[in-house]
């Protein structure tokens, strides 16, 4: 959706397999939308059917990484690329929790959202003990 404008612009659905479908917004019109991941599982290729058929409509790609952050942000986030679009969408994966795994494959996430969630628990996120079985000490601050 439009900030904005509050206009849709992009609304997909997981359907059948692989597959996603929905909506796509392109020079003002919405379009019946089927999106596809890449061979490689890097970009959902989204292709909008108009009254000339198939046309590519844009792309979306996992947020895997954070600029402002060492640790892996939770796979949701996505970013779309679309034709008629100058500036990138955002969108977020709908009740994250309640996807399948392979949902987080297809759109690209390096993780699912149990990976990354098990990742998040206490006990996952533990400092490793070194060969000697002692966690490494502080050094004291010089002047």
């Amino acid at each position: 959706m439009d900030k904005d404008t509050r206009e849709l612009n992009l609304l997909l659905v997981q359907s059948a397999d692989e597959h996603l479908q929905g909506v796509v917004r392109l020079n003002g019109t919405l379009y019946p939308a089927l999106a596809t991941p890449s061979a490689d599982n890097s970009q959902l290729v989204i292709n909008a059917l108009t009254d000339k058929g198939l046309r590519f409509a844009g792309y979306g790609e996992a947020v895997n990484h954070d600029a402002d952050s060492t640790n892996r942000p939770a796979p949701e986030l996505m970013q779309f690329h679309l034709k008629t679009r100058e500036e990138p969408l955002f969108a977020a994966v709908y009740t994250p929790e309640k996807q399948p795994d392979a949902l987080y494959r297809n759109l690209g996430f390096e993780q699912s959202w149990q990976q990354w969630s098990n990742s998040q628990k206490p006990e996952d996120r533990q400092e490793k003990t070194t060969a000697s079985g002692s966690l490494p000490q502080p050094r004291p601050m010089s002047r």
